[in-house]
């Protein structure tokens, strides 16, 4: 039921009004005006509630709020056409009934208002909704603007229209300021022109957007700036909305990583970084040339790839628990190449840490020691054998030179001279060895090549029984097809092959040869039937070192171990009273 105000100045008219309304609707008899859904005012009061009509109504605006004026045809009171339709709305009556009045045509005519004002009140909440959601939606954008970590500005007609509260903190000048100045002396000269350029195609159409990395100054000094800019519509014209995102501290780093990257690649070690749990993140140049592993290949994988099987579980166990502790390994690591040759490294391994103090990874600065190693162990091997021959054969010289002062017997005289003789020629003779050893084996490592197995113990096998005609010399054909070895191994199997031949002290001497193909290696064993090698000859080649106790008498068999060692090889030696059997174990070739 609708609620219809009776504004009639008749205590009659109003009762009998009421009376008839309440039928359908309620009935309002209050003398002041209220909220209600129509209003019925006489002619006779309309002067004393004009202007407080007019005031709710526009206080009610844009819902509709009838006011139907009731009038009797005779009645001297006239109500002036303004009131009833004007051109400044509101309008204070909006309807006409004459009195004495009809009771269906002022039910149809209220019915009429009550509908109008029903659809009024419907768009209206509509347009409210409408209006609360845009306002809900100007607040998120305000938000989203205001708390952008980029500079947000709007270019129309050559000058700001708009800038956010981070465009004042990157170009270090507040809104006002920035409202006052064109927006080209922001940027550098050299960038003017082509900033220019960019506004004037955006605002002709003639691009959507572009994008650019541009300097620009501020009261500090520079700033690099990420400018992306739009053409859009701002107040029905075209303008030019800008976002500006400082870039300076990327670019910094950038430029700190270009350098640090320059340095790295050209640094004289190996480098390579892991993640946290070991994988293989970046390797430098110096790594894929020492270990033969191109970035690609090493990227990836874990370090696991080098190893050499030269250290126990025992020595990887300490390695991860330092770094992962947070401290600095350092140790000699003996490692492999891709080709299998042995490295021995001087390496480090330090763990990186984040701000937090989080280990995030590991970098590893290795230095290819294995030439040092070698020579160091060439220069104590030749320093023994010269020091303890020497000593040695020295003494049995100044001895012989004794007893020659003494001895009148010319016999006896000539067989200490021979045995003076023999002795100078055994130190001439191991002096020139170790010259040729050390030359060789220099030469030796410079050729990096590979060749047939087979073909190889074929032409040693061939060499040393025409060396040696008393000594039977068979050669295993071996595996078929061949595999193919790093010909620096081919020195070592010859000195190898020829001690065995040289020094086989059985009745009638046999050297016998054979290979086998293991995977990815191949082994060489060299069998003799002489009186076996002597047991410290054995034991320093095995261990692969020397103690002022234990040494080994010739260079030969230590220049075989040094390059089957190079190599990425080992020697195992078997020796008894029946003969010697030697096994030498390299990588295969591709």
């Amino acid at each position: 039921m609708a609620r219809i105000q009776l504004l009639l100045a008749d205590e009659g008219n109003r009762r009998a009004m009421a009376s008839l309304l309440s039928e359908l609707h309620s009935p309002v008899v209050e003398e002041t005006l209220e909220s209600v859904d129509l209003s019925l005012v006489g002619e006779e009061s309309f002067p004393r509630y004009r202007e407080a009509i007019i005031e709710y109504k526009r206080a009610q605006d844009p819902v509709y709020c009838p006011v139907v004026l009731v009038r009797r045809e005779a009645s001297p009171v006239s109500v002036t056409l303004s009131d009833i339709q004007t051109s400044e709305p509101p309008l204070a009556v909006n309807d006409v009934v004459s009195a004495p009045v009809e009771k269906q045509a002022l039910f149809r005519t209220i019915s009429n208002h009550l509908v109008r004002r029903e659809q009024t009140e419907e768009l209206t909440a509509d347009l409210r909704e409408r209006n609360d959601r845009l306002r809900e939606e100007h607040t998120k954008y305000r938000t989203l603007v205001e708390r952008s970590q980029n500079g947000i500005a709007v270019v129309q007609n050559g000058a700001f229209a708009f800038v956010n509260g981070r465009m004042e903190e990157i170009t270090g000048r507040d809104s006002d300021a920035l409202r006052e100045m064109p927006p080209l002396e922001l940027f550098t000269s050299e960038q003017r022109a082509f900033i220019s350029d960019q506004y004037g195609r955006l605002i002709a159409g003639e691009i959507a957007q572009t994008r650019a990395e541009v300097p620009i100054r501020t009261p500090e000094g520079r700033k690099q700036i990420d400018l992306r800019a739009s053409r859009i519509s701002y107040d029905g014209a075209p303008a030019v909305l800008a976002l500006f995102q400082d870039i300076s501290r990327r670019k910094e780093r950038e430029q700190d990583l270009r350098r640090f990257k320059n340095a790295v690649e050209h640094a004289g070690h190996a480098i390579l970084i892991t993640d946290d749990e070991g994988t293989i993140q970046y390797v430098n140049p110096a790594f894929e040339e020492m270990t033969g592993y191109t970035a690609a290949e090493a990227i990836g994988e874990d370090p696991s790839i080098l190893k050499s099987g030269a250290h126990g579980d025992a020595f990887y166990t300490e390695l991860w628990e330092t770094i992962l502790s947070g401290e600095v390994w350092n140790s000699e690591t003996v490692n492999e190449r891709k080709s299998g040759e042995r490295l021995v490294l001087n390496q480090t391994i330090a763990p990186i840490k984040a701000e937090d103090g989080v280990v995030q990874g590991f970098v590893a600065i290795q230095d290819d020691i294995t030439d040092h190693r070698l020579r160091q162990q060439q220069l104590a091997v030749f320093d023994r054998v010269l020091r303890h021959n020497l000593r040695n054969k020295g003494a049995a010289i100044q001895g012989y030179a004794d007893v020659l002062q003494r001895t009148l017997d010319e016999d006896r005289v000539l067989d200490h001279l021979g045995a003076i003789q023999d002795n100078v020629g055994s130190l001439l003779e191991m002096g020139e060895k170790a010259r040729h050893a050390r030359q060789a084996f220099n030469r030796t490592l410079e050729e990096d090549s590979n060749r047939e197995l087979t073909e190889i113990l074929e032409r040693l096998g061939d060499g040393i029984a025409s060396s040696y005609p008393d000594t039977e010399v068979v050669v295993d054909g071996g595996p078929s097809p061949s595999p193919a070895v790093d010909t620096r191994v081919v020195p070592a199997l010859r000195e190898l092959i020829e001690n065995a031949a040289k020094h086989c002290d059985a009745p009638s001497p046999q050297v016998f040869i054979s290979a086998r193909l293991d995977g990815t290696t191949a082994t060489v064993t060299v069998v003799d039937n002489g009186s076996g090698l002597p047991s410290e000859e054995q034991r320093v080649i095995e261990a692969g070192t020397e103690d002022p106790l234990e040494h080994g008498s010739g260079l030969g068999l230590w220049f075989a171990y040094w390059l089957i060692t190079y190599v990425g090889g080992t020697i195992d030696i078997t020796a008894d009273h029946d003969g010697t059997e030697i096994r030498v174990t390299v990588p295969t070739r591709e």
